[in-house]
């Protein structure tokens, strides 16, 4: 897969030469929302990277390749590097490339306690990247591993059988005689190419549950489903060279994206936004809002829907803080919901630092508010919407964003789905948050009135009182979270989730009563409280406004062992809640029971 719709936005200054960086042997305290490495502290070591000429997109959207040979000199990564041609694969394809070295005894390749793990060390050398010398960082479930040795192949076998949420995928050749695959393997899927290896071939299939017939990909390699169609595995009879690494860029690399949303992640299908027919406007001013300032966004409309004059919905999904749109579309694949469903969805990209201003706050540059409004015109003129359909969704940050609409435009928005984030664009203001935090302290300190300084209330809670006061709004809300994401049950009332949920609760006439002890994981009962999934991953909470006639209006819909993340699952459900809603010129809520 080439998708050139990313955009390049990281060019480093040792792009096109190899540059010793290097690995601290502890990282913790690098702690970075869905892009986290952790691994055991270990001593300082080195590592090579090559950054490409052509320049790597964002780290949230940039693929790692990490090549494993038995030396530790700058000629060897050459030599390796060349006699493969990942360095003009690496200008074609817009990658990381990192060489990390050995120790003077080699490769630790079944991970034996007396020694330095050398699992441990690789990890290092990923979690090192934001902010060293490098000048590039990636993205954790997009490290690919390549063996240029066999012992090289033991290790990462090794890796991949007892630390499996760590290989999102592997290249490997043959093992030493003497080798065996550790009788305490985890059986975990992971996606591999393996050459000339029948052992880790046969491992594969079993972790992997293959019971599909291989399908042929060239005259001596064939390509396996699992279970899970996005876990590919791909054996050869042919030795690794440069054919069989281009081949299994194609094949498994660019078609792999291992989540760290479980305990051992998960793997869902990538999406080539050129050929998916998504429309990217990169650094456009043409909406002629902020001054004129270039906003950056992507459209998408399902096949079905273009040229064709039918009104559909609108959704817009915003990404979280320090992500890209694309990134976003990946994370909760909105677009493939909109293909089955009929709707519209547009990415937008925030306007300043991938940051939203969620205050809408006049300190800050720009109005993410007023971009918003201005695309909601701009895509009314791109292809006819039902203007009483509009929804917001978006994770984290991208979450605070859908609050702040939601309460802040009911008049525009049906019904709101914020994912992992809650509502401090009301209940903080920009310069409360950066006060307290220039003081030392956390985001805010949690209040009943403005949190953060006693100062004054934000733009966002203003207008959102204003609008309440003016007509008495409802406002459907569905939020996810993790039940790994933050202290779950949650500690008290004065906890910010309680302060975004008893808001919500009052504004759709929804009883609030204080946080008990109850059976569920949350810590929190309501009037429906129900496991959903084949796995009952998903513990759902809804409670229902006394208004006469209005269902459920605020629900609740966590994910068990998932930490600060989205499960991709979780977006059907929030369709299913959404769709049931629309929002009539005069204000009032129109409910569309099946």
């Amino acid at each position: 897969m080439l998708d050139r719709m990313n955009e390049l936005t990281q060019h480093a200054p040792h792009a096109g030469t190899l540059f010793l960086q290097k690995v601290s042997g502890d990282i913790s305290g690098r702690w970075e929302a869905e892009n986290d490495a952790n691994a055991a502290k270990g001593s300082e070591r080195t590592m090579y990277g090559y950054v490409p000429v052509s320049g790597c997109p964002h780290p949230k959207q940039c693929q790692v390749v990490m090549v494993l040979r038995n030396e530790a000199t700058e000629e060897s990564a050459y030599d390796v590097m060349k006699m493969y041609g990942l360095d003009d694969l690496a200008e074609d394809k817009n990658f990381l490339m990192l060489f990390p070295n050995p120790t003077e005894d080699g490769w630790n390749v079944t991970d034996d306690p007396a020694r330095e793990s050398d699992i441990d060390f690789l990890i290092r050398c990923f979690g090192i990247l934001k902010g060293s010398e490098l000048g590039v960082s990636g993205f954790n479930g997009m490290v690919f591993y390549i063996a240029a040795s066999p012992q090289a192949s033991e290790l990462l076998m090794t890796m991949a059988a007892k630390r499996p949420l760590n290989v999102p995928a592997m290249m490997i050749g043959g093992f030493t005689p003497g080798y065996e695959i550790p009788a305490d393997a985890l059986g975990i899927e992971t996606a591999a190419w393996v050459s000339c290896n029948d052992r880790a071939a046969n491992y594969f299939k079993w972790s992997n549950g293959i019971q599909t017939d291989p399908v042929p990909v060239t005259e001596h390699t064939v390509k396996y489903y699992g279970k899970n169609p996005n876990v590919r595995l791909l054996v050869s009879s042919d030795h690794i060279d440069t054919a069989l690494i281009r081949l299994a860029w194609e094949e498994l690399f660019s078609e792999t994206r291992r989540w760290q949303n479980d305990t051992y992640g998960c793997y869902q299908e990538r999406t080539n936004f050129t050929e998916k027919g998504f429309v990217g406007h990169v650094k456009d001013s043409s909406l002629g809002v902020n001054g004129g300032f270039p906003h950056t966004w992507y459209e998408y409309i399902p096949p079905q829907l273009r040229g064709t004059d039918e009104k559909v919905p609108l959704l817009f999904y915003f990404h979280g803080g320090g992500c890209v749109p694309l990134y976003g579309a990946e994370q909760s694949d909105w677009h493939r919901v909109a293909d089955r469903e009929n709707f519209i969805v547009v990415y937008p990209e925030a306007s300043a630092k991938n940051t939203w201003n969620v205050w809408n706050d006049k300190e800050l540059p720009y109005s993410d508010k007023d971009f918003f409004l201005a695309l909601i015109d701009h895509m009314d003129e791109v292809h006819p919407i039902d203007r009483t359909r509009i929804y917001v969704s978006g994770f984290s940050m991208g979450g605070m964003m859908s609050n702040a609409m939601a309460c802040s435009l009911p008049n525009v928005i049906a019904a709101a789905a914020p994912c992992n984030a809650y509502q401090e664009g009301y209940f903080a203001s920009y310069g409360a948050l950066v006060g307290n935090m220039g003081k030392g302290g956390g985001a805010y300190d949690p209040g009943e009135t403005v949190l953060g300084y006693k100062g004054e209330p934000s733009d966002t809670r203003k207008t959102a009182d204003a609008r309440k006061e003016l007509y008495d709004y409802r406002m459907p809300v569905i939020q996810t979270s993790g039940l790994i994401d933050g202290r779950w049950p949650i500690p008290g009332d004065r906890d910010s989730r309680v302060l975004c949920f008893n808001y919500w609760k009052r504004y759709n006439n929804i009883p609030v009563t204080p946080v008990t002890e109850s059976p569920y994981e949350s810590g929190l009962t309501a009037d429906v409280n129900e496991y959903l999934g084949d796995d009952e991953r998903f513990l759902h909470h809804a409670w229902k406004s006394e208004d006469e006639g209005h269902p459920f209006l605020y629900e609740l819909f966590l994910a068990k062992r998932m930490p600060h993340a989205l499960d991709i699952r979780t977006t059907g459900y929030l369709w299913e809640f959404l769709r049931k809603f629309r929002r009539a010129e005069d204000g009032r809520l129109i409910i569309e029971e099946d």
